[in-house]
């Protein structure tokens, strides 16, 4: 292989796909990027096998081929090159790439880029095509729910359902917090889809989408998804299983309501955060006539915050996780926010005043008391 394209363009590509490189893989080739040129086009892949993302971008081509290179060197290299195009010449006899700028050179050795996996094919027709703005923002408001615990899979990914009508539904929980996020499509699927997507794909293509009407395609097969933007394609395999049904947590009856400033809960949540340690992570809120108090005391001090609400009910006393809370609260984009308690020990609902299309259920934790 022999290519010439930009530095610039060249590192914006391999910073992206360096993403999907199998972190603690037996298998070298796993932590390399693969690169393919082929009709003035360069195909940049990675994979873990179960994640995997392929760029591409228009190169000049002087032969066609294609090379394994170890990742973390190649994406550190391009990240100090100069902004000059960049000569990228692979000697298959002994598997090692010179990457030649102006009158200097930098050698590195590879592997047998027939041997890295081939990356998977997806169907001709897209499965569903929505614009990236509308993913981007239900992505934002179910993703932090997502659970990090390997015994239990189904919960480690975002369950996504579009019904016959256009109804998209993403809903993530972790058992002890859970978020949903409903939207009507403009454009129904040509199927319907009931997928449960790895979170670290979703937070991957997160930071990808951009708040445009630009358009993500997506590709679903019997046991992977694609998501197609401009030249990124990002591959993951489905988590198999059956996802819980989310409606028998969300509560009929409601002790009190509040409705409140989220900036103003959420600095003050924050705030209480400074004094969490390993021993101590759940901090209580008093919910009262005209408004909440937040309290919370540990080894490196207390914390009594007196905020202004709009109450209907009876007084409760509950206690929350704080980073849980938080994270609920950086999720509304409304100035305020309705918290719905339902009791000490059961869910409470939380959804922003002028947005009905999602909410987050989140369950007491041990309360610590005055």
């Amino acid at each position: 292989m022999h290519i010439i394209a930009p530095r610039e363009k060249l590192n914006s590509l391999v910073q992206i796909a360096q993403k999907a490189v199998a972190q603690r893989s037996p298998m070298p080739l796993l932590s390399c990027l693969h690169f393919e040129s082929k009709d003035n086009l360069l195909f940049l892949s990675s994979t873990d096998l179960e994640f995997g993302i392929r760029c591409t971008m228009p190169v000049t081509t002087v032969i066609d081929g294609a090379t394994a290179i170890p990742a973390k060197y190649v994406t550190s290299l391009f990240t100090r090159l100069p902004d000059v195009d960049i000569n990228i010449k692979c000697d298959i006899s002994n598997n090692t790439t010179t990457f030649i700028y102006g009158d200097s050179e930098v050698v590195l050795n590879g592997y047998p880029a027939d041997e890295f996996p081939i990356f998977p094919s997806f169907p001709d027709k897209p499965t569903l095509v929505i614009p990236q703005v509308e993913f981007k923002n239900m992505l934002k408001h179910v993703v932090f729910a997502v659970s990090n615990e390997e015994h239990r899979p189904v919960f480690n990914g975002v369950n996504i359902q579009v019904d016959q009508d256009g109804m998209i539904s993403m809903v993530a929980t972790d058992t002890r917090r859970l978020a949903l996020c409903q939207q009507h499509l403009d454009t129904p699927p040509s199927q319907i889809i009931n997928i449960i997507v790895p979170g670290k794909t979703l937070n991957e293509l997160f930071k990808i989408l951009e708040s445009t009407d630009d358009k993500l395609f997506i590709y679903v097969t019997e046991n992977k998804v694609f998501f197609v933007i401009d030249n990124i394609c990002i591959m993951s395999r489905l988590i198999a299983g059956q996802f819980p049904d989310y409606r028998i947590v969300i509560p009929e009856n409601y002790i009190c309501e509040v409705r409140t400033s989220v900036s103003e809960l959420l600095d003050a949540a924050e705030r209480a955060s400074l004094l969490v340690n390993t021993k101590r992570n759940v901090f209580n809120i008093h919910f009262k006539p005209n408004g909440m108090m937040i309290y919370f005391y540990t080894e490196t001090g207390r914390i009594r915050e007196e905020i202004d609400a709009n109450f209907t009910g009876d007084s409760l006393d509950v206690g929350f996780n704080v980073r849980f809370f938080i994270d609920v609260l950086k999720s509304i984009d409304s100035e305020e926010v309705i918290i719905k308690l339902s009791g000490q020990d059961s869910p409470s609902l939380l959804r922003p005043v002028d947005d009905d299309r999602y909410f987050s259920i989140l369950v007491p934790a041990v309360s610590q008391g005055e």
